[in-house]
């Protein structure tokens, strides 16, 4: 349940913005590659089932295992981990970044690559977390629904 069920809600809610972004600018197969947010969106629509097995397996070799480690600990190890997560996030964003940059296009548009990528992990790792602690029941999140209420009528004594 912890292997499938994080993986699952953090794609879900990237697929549902990768598909409402999909209905205003449509991706094609040709806009991979581009190196902007399209082409990554794009990338994202067709090949999300690989990404998703590789989300699977990152969760249930690394993730599960680091979690385990760090629950008993304490907040110092807690923190360490976070940072070296961080870290480890941000040297993949950047050369993720490097591979599809183009040179023509600047080092800020480099810079921008790296960042947009590093906040694509760090969200994707805060809702992984997050579903994890549900999980443990250790956050509990309640869903109130409406409740209709009868209206008051009044009638007039006889």
């Amino acid at each position: 349940m912890k292997v499938f069920v994080p993986p699952f809600v953090g794609f879900a809610i990237f697929g549902v913005i990768v598909l409402l972004q999909s209905i205003f600018y449509p991706t094609h197969l040709g806009d991979m590659g581009k190196g902007n947010l399209h082409a990554f969106m794009a990338c994202f629509y067709y090949c999300w089932p690989i990404y998703f097995i590789t989300a699977l397996l990152t969760q249930g070799l690394i993730a599960i295992p680091v979690w385990r480690y760090v629950e008993d600990r304490g907040m110092l190890a807690k923190d360490i981990t976070v940072i070296i997560i961080c870290t480890i996030c941000f040297l993949l964003a950047a050369n993720i970044a490097y591979i599809i940059w183009d040179p023509h296009t600047g080092r800020l548009h480099l810079a921008w690559l790296a960042a947009m990528m590093l906040m694509i992990q760090l969200i994707y790792w805060i809702i992984n977390s997050f579903v994890m602690l549900m999980l443990e029941g250790k956050v509990k999140v309640k869903v109130k629904m409406p409740v209709k209420r009868k209206a008051k009528t009044t009638q007039a004594p006889e």
